[in-house]
């Protein structure tokens, strides 16, 4: 996911045991389209059936309080796909619609097995708002082609100078 969602946590107990999760979610019923007149983005209808919410642990969970307090907890493996029969656990959305990362800070319970369920934890859920977006599967803009090519790690293979023009060269 670019760009990556990264946090970072004050106020945990020092010898408490954290997992971080992060989750995306529907923001509307609503799909939508680019309208390039516009430079905007319009409602196009109702939105499809979401797919089945997944909760992404970051892979380094879990983490004690004083870790938390001491680091910046970076999500920039996490990845997303349409595909819904995805089997690699990455987050399945569907294009041309909005969506809201949220991060869960959840207190590990001895002997606790993997979180799934997030009602039986005792968990704090986060949500930023500036952080919605839209989901595509091409981007709307050039300018935002480029700044992903240009920024993304998972990118690399866009930056192949063969393919990029003298101005940009």
């Amino acid at each position: 996911m670019f760009p990556t969602v990264r946090v970072s946590f004050s106020g945990c107990r020092a010898e408490a045991r954290y997992a971080v999760l992060l989750d995306v979610v529907p923001v509307d019923g609503k799909r939508y389209r680019y309208a390039y007149h516009r430079s905007s983005w319009l409602v196009a209808g109702k939105a499809d059936p979401p797919a089945p919410a997944r909760l992404y642990p970051h892979p380094d969970s879990p983490f004690s309080g004083d870790q938390l307090r001491k680091q910046v907890v970076s999500f920039e493996k996490v990845k997303l796909t349409n595909n819904e029969m995805d089997k690699n656990g990455q987050i399945v959305l569907n294009s041309m619609h909005r969506y809201q990362p949220r991060i869960h800070l959840v207190k590990v319970r001895e002997g606790g097995g993997p979180i799934t369920d997030l009602s039986r934890e005792q968990h704090r859920t986060f949500i930023f708002p500036e952080t919605v977006f839209t989901a595509v599967t091409a981007y709307q803009n050039q300018l935002i082609t480029k700044l992903k090519i240009d920024s993304n790690p998972f990118a690399k293979g866009f930056r192949d100078s063969s393919r990029l023009t003298d101005f940009d060269r």
